[in-house]
């Protein structure tokens, strides 16, 4: 995968031209609204504000950044340092529903040059919405179908702190990967609350499992409020990275 800790984070690699499909699987987002699964079961209270920085035991870092609400929405971001810049994604959400309202990802090649995909929700084709990918090669503008319910990849994990941990469970909702150019079939599967170690000692944790496209991610959250994301182990990669106690605010 990328080296950027993001469930399908390797589909920017294969963008060789913008007039190139998806990565050539056959999943299919959930058709129709009457076939949809229910809505994602999220706390309505907005996420707490706060940076989180985590480590893969090498050097490599990763910065998060969930920034304090303001108006009805918030503003989720992932950053991490590479040799030719800085990989970003950010994510404007919706604070109570947790839906996506905007995403930017922007992701560094070996030569140097970037590729960008933009997602504005509600802005394309009957009311579906409108991505816009860019690379050296060109830009490109066109629908992208969003089934309810779904997650933007550049919200994920971040959106995960606001599950419902006391009970687990599995939810399926459709993951919209840009540089894939359409939404993913995925499922969470919150775990029983078990303890993590840490270089710190032991701590209760909740894990989150997320299963997109034949690839596994798993997350842990500090069982106590207000779920702290604690480590990220990125399974395809055999790569763990964990987190420093977080700061309060942005």
């Amino acid at each position: 995968m990328l080296r950027l800790p993001l469930p399908l984070g390797a589909a920017a690699l294969l963008v060789a031209s913008l007039g190139q499909a998806g990565c050539g699987r056959s999943e299919r987002p959930t058709r129709g609204v009457d076939h949809a699964p229910p809505p994602l079961p999220f706390r309505s209270a907005a996420l707490p504000a706060q940076v989180l920085f985590l480590t893969d035991g090498s050097g490599d870092t990763l910065r998060l950044v969930v920034e304090a609400p303001a108006d009805d929405s918030q503003r989720l971001a992932r950053y991490r340092p590479s040799a030719t810049g800085v990989d970003s994604l950010t994510a404007q959400i919706d604070s109570a529903g947790k839906t996506p309202r905007h995403s930017f990802q922007r992701v560094h090649r070996a030569d140097g040059q970037s590729v960008t995909a933009e997602v504005q929700y509600g802005r394309g084709f009957e009311g579906q919405a409108r991505l816009v990918l860019a690379a050296p090669q060109g830009r490109q503008t066109t629908n992208l179908r969003t089934p309810p319910p779904f997650l933007d990849a550049a919200q994920l994990p971040l959106t995960f702190q606001a599950l419902p941990f006391e009970t687990p469970d599995s939810f399926d909702f459709n993951y919209v990967a840009p540089f894939e150019k359409r939404a993913l079939a995925a499922r969470i599967v919150v775990g029983h609350r078990e303890s993590l170690r840490l270089p710190s000692g032991p701590r209760a944790a909740y894990p989150v499992r997320l299963q997109v496209s034949g690839l596994e991610e798993r997350f842990w959250f500090d069982a106590a409020a207000p779920h702290s994301l604690l480590r990220i182990e990125e399974r395809t990669r055999g790569v763990t990275w964990t987190a420093s106690p977080p700061s309060a605010g942005p």
